[in-house]
């Protein structure tokens, strides 16, 4: 599996005790590891014994830093040199209330032709790859289809390509055709209405038709199929060939950190698709979504971002699998 994911990061996990805005806190802990969706989907991928290639731009200021932290772990990386600091995310844990914020950088401004060299080493790479998974945010600077010239580039290869990333990156993708796009709903609801979606958070009601009504959304704008998260609620799935749109539940669990479940999420739905590539076997949409439900459910239990044990997602998968056929949700017009 090939993930693009240019934008890679340090992130910066502080654990307090609350709190407090506009006062001085002290953390009880501090921990760095490498981050980025990529990086997550890559833990996911290791976790179940496949193999991942990341491709990324790494900074040359922070490169020994950055690139010790993924060899510790055991990711393989294709390094693009790039010009200045990786960019931080600040991961800031409330032990007494349980709430997780998290603040993302946007990155070091690309210079002149870096972006050609990261799609060029890309597209070395594509041949003998099933799966092109581009994932996260795009550096200030990148073209503003970036990540649909890969989708091109992909489909070129004969690859499948999946793309989750920030809403405005994520609606100039859209005319590439990507195979599935994954965001989650505020994502999807800011991509499609064109807002920046610079902070996300949501407390309305009718999920479950509202995610369905993105995900058919997406697919009227150009995706061949589109799965919408919505947390612990379930997963909207439409295709473009198809007027309706499928719900489907998750399970309830103890949630230690939701940090990096949409990750874990693509990333069990990459999985599926690469064993039917290997298979030689149709795509069953439904059942790689419902393999990434759980895998995102188990990786709620974990405190890192793409942690997740194989046998507890197995279990989970079983119970979303009992649950019995997804709810069809049908859809309006264009």
């Amino acid at each position: 599996m090939l993930i693009a994911t240019p934008n890679l990061c340090l992130d910066r996990t502080q654990f307090l005790a609350r709190m407090v805005p506009g006062a001085v806190m002290r953390a009880a802990e501090v921990e760095v590891t490498a981050g980025g969706k990529g990086v997550n989907i890559a833990r996911v991928v290791r976790a179940f014994g496949g193999r991942a290639l990341l491709a990324g731009l790494v900074a040359e200021e922070d490169r020994r830093q950055l690139l010790g932290l993924l060899a510790a772990e055991g990711a393989e990386v294709l390094e693009v040199p790039s010009p200045g600091r990786v960019r931080m995310a600040m991961i800031m844990i409330e032990q007494e209330l349980g709430r997780i914020t998290v603040v993302n950088e946007p990155g070091a401004t690309l210079a002149p032709g870096v972006w050609d060299r990261y799609a060029a080493a890309i597209g070395t790479q594509l041949p003998g790859h099933d799966v092109l998974v581009c994932s996260g945010s795009l550096p200030p600077g990148s073209p503003a289809n970036a990540y649909g010239g890969l989708v091109e580039a992909a489909h070129r290869e004969g690859a499948l390509a999946l793309v989750d990333t920030a809403p405005a990156a994520l609606r100039a993708t859209l005319a590439s055709g990507p195979d599935l796009v994954a965001p989650n709903l505020q994502e999807a609801e800011s991509a499609i209405s064109g807002t920046s979606g610079a902070v996300l958070a949501d407390a309305r009601s009718d999920v479950p038709e509202r995610a369905a009504e993105a995900a058919r959304s997406l697919c009227r704008l150009g995706a061949r199929a589109a799965a919408v998260t919505a947390g612990g609620a379930g997963i909207a799935l439409a295709q473009a060939d198809s007027g309706t749109a499928q719900w489907i539940r998750t399970v309830p669990v103890d949630v230690v950190s939701a940090v990096g479940a949409g990750d874990s999420f693509l990333a069990g739905v990459a999985l599926s698709l690469r064993s039917a590539a290997a298979a030689r076997s149709a795509v069953d949409w439904r059942a790689a979504v419902m393999r990434g439900a759980a895998i995102a459910t188990a990786s709620c239990e974990q405190l890192r971002a793409g942690g997740v044990d194989p046998a507890r997602a197995e279990a989970l998968l079983a119970r979303i699998e009992a649950q019995g056929p997804a709810r069809v949700v049908a859809g309006g017009g264009a």
